[in-house]
């Protein structure tokens, strides 16, 4: 598998040998300079005024002032704004940065994906690797409590001490992930930790009882959607090394073409999260189960509930009996997300290669921080990755 590692170092160093055309340095050098945009958690709360910053990175700098004129291609609504735009590189420099704000219109109702462009470019040897995809969550919808949920919270109260309500709606996290290297894949070949923050929404979940406080995460659990979706696009329809190609295996393309499943229509992602059980509460605090209960042969994952727009729409098409849909259902090439993510047994250390680490869930009322750690895999990860999640009532 070392190939992979090759292929990723010939990805990362060949960009930097482009150079602009009015550059004397690599004089003999005609190849394009291409401008990278990336931003370290693209996603954007369109109720706030938080901006998003983008990274903008020429592949090498050049001797004059560049000005880029920067554009959301798809926004007629006009839900986002590009605040320090255009942007200016001067001489000698390849980076700078610009921002994405929410206009806080308030007009969507559900996950909306935004794609950054360029306008115009100034020079004739330019052009942009590829355009920013900006995920933009609208105002969260935080269920309503039914009046035996409402019920169940004051039993709470009055045994144990604890006032779920402060759990329960938007909650703030920060999530850390640590990925190892691996040699199967470039976008996973060498060592990465991953920051994000945002807002899990929270309620009580249906599996409560007068005994034991269940929780659900019904929106972005773990503030682990950004990444598990980027994770899934490498694996899938980004997946240049093995999708594409003379030797790529033809399923690859007849779930594309059927699900019209591709880099310019990836698709959207969801995650849900059911069955945080508190439990040994004491004192203000209690230890956090988010495991399901263990089945002998059966590996243990974390329960997250996917939805995924090509996947569902491949479910229909078995349903209606599309022979191609049937068949890629549990192959290579299936959009299943679960086909892709967590692959290995999070209870227990089942790859034995120093990346695991025990699943802790731990909620302390007093301190008000619910904090949890648990590892992952995914189909072409090179190990565990390890997750740290805190959440925090202000």
């Amino acid at each position: 598998m070392k190939k992979f590692y090759v292929y990723a170092m010939g990805a990362l160093i060949l960009p930097f040998l482009a150079s602009c055309g009015d550059d004397k340095e690599d004089s003999g050098y005609t190849g394009v300079n291409q401008i990278y945009l990336s931003a370290e958690n693209p996603v954007v709360e369109e109720t706030e005024a938080t901006p998003l910053t983008v990274n903008v990175d020429l592949t090498k700098a050049c001797e004059q002032n560049i000005t880029l004129n920067f554009e959301i291609l798809n926004d007629e609504k006009e839900i986002l704004r590009l605040e320090s735009n255009p942007v200016t590189i001067p001489a000698g420099s390849k980076s700078a940065i610009f921002q994405v704000v929410s206009n806080q219109k308030e007009l969507l109702t559900e996950d909306t994906y935004f794609e950054i462009g360029i306008s115009t470019f100034p020079l004739d040897n330019m052009k942009l690797n590829a355009s920013l995809r900006v995920r933009v969550k609208p105002n969260p919808q935080i269920p309503e409590l039914t009046e035996a949920q409402k019920i169940l919270i004051e039993g709470y109260k009055s045994k144990y001490g604890i006032d779920l309500t402060d759990w329960l709606g938007a909650v703030t996290y920060h999530t850390k992930v640590e990925s190892p290297a691996s040699d199967y894949l470039p976008p996973f070949a060498e060592p990465f930790t991953k920051d994000f923050d945002g807002k899990t929404i929270i309620t009580l979940s249906d599996q409560s009882t007068e005994e034991l406080p269940v929780l659900k995460m019904v929106d972005d659990p773990m503030g682990l959607t950004e990444y598990l979706a980027w994770v899934l696009r490498k694996e899938t329809i980004e997946n240049d090394e093995f999708w594409y190609g003379e030797y790529a295996s033809p399923a690859y393309a007849q779930i594309m073409e059927l699900l019209n499943w591709n880099k310019a229509n990836p698709g959207t992602f969801t995650m849900s999260l059911d069955g945080i059980k508190l439990k040994n509460i004491s004192d203000g605090t209690a230890t956090v189960d988010f495991l399901p209960v263990s089945v002998p042969d059966v590996r243990t994952i974390i329960p997250f509930e996917y939805v995924f727009s090509p996947w569902e729409l491949q479910k229909k098409l078995i349903k209606e009996g599309n022979q191609i849909a049937i068949d890629l259902e549990e192959a290579d090439g299936t959009a299943n997300p679960a086909h892709y993510l967590q692959a290995s047994d999070v209870a227990i250390d089942e790859l034995e290669d120093g990346t695991f680490m025990p699943p802790v869930g731990k909620i302390d009322f007093k301190a008000k921080k619910l904090t949890f750690q648990f590892v992952f895999d995914h189909a072409y990860a090179g190990g565990y990755n390890r997750a740290n999640v805190v959440y925090e009532k202000k």
